[in-house]
């Protein structure tokens, strides 16, 4: 064999086997975002933006219109959302994270206390909101006031 038959042989299997490798990894990070149950995660979210009173609307035609509309966008919201996980989130991850990481990732989401974890968080994150909302909110809007107002009174 040539010098340039044994380069390009071995040209080819580097790259057959960073294909396969790069596949590997890719199947790796799908299954961790299955464990880290992302589709119903971002399902819930949505759920929780769904505004509760639409029972409210007296109108019947208008109720059903409303919920309707409603219906569509969360499943446009959802298709979305698999294909964000599914093909650009793959490739995030795939650049930040080696395989023994989305490896130990996996790991740590199949214990009891990973699972824990992804079943708890979209309620840590709910209190968390209300706890926003409560606590932190109404100071930020009176900052943001007299903040305009200050404004206001330099402008004249």
């Amino acid at each position: 064999m040539t010098m340039k038959k044994i380069v390009l042989v071995v040209l080819i299997c580097a790259v057959a086997v960073i294909n396969s490798y790069s596949q590997t990894k890719q199947e790796s990070i799908k299954e961790l975002f299955h464990l880290m149950k992302q589709d119903l995660l971002m399902d819930k979210m949505f759920t929780l933006m769904n505004p509760s009173n639409l029972n409210q609307i007296k109108d019947s035609t208008a109720r059903t219109q409303s919920k309707e509309l409603m219906n569509s966008a969360r499943q446009t919201v959802l298709e979305y959302s698999k294909k964000m996980i599914n093909e650009d989130m793959v490739v995030l991850y795939d650049k930040y994270f080696s395989q023994n990481e989305i490896s130990d990732f996996i790991s740590f989401y199949k214990s009891q206390s990973g699972q824990k974890m992804i079943n708890v968080i979209p309620d840590i994150q709910k209190e968390l909101m209300t706890l926003i909302m409560q606590k932190y909110a109404p100071e930020i809007k009176k900052l943001i006031k007299a903040k305009e107002e200050e404004i206001k009174n330099a402008a004249k």
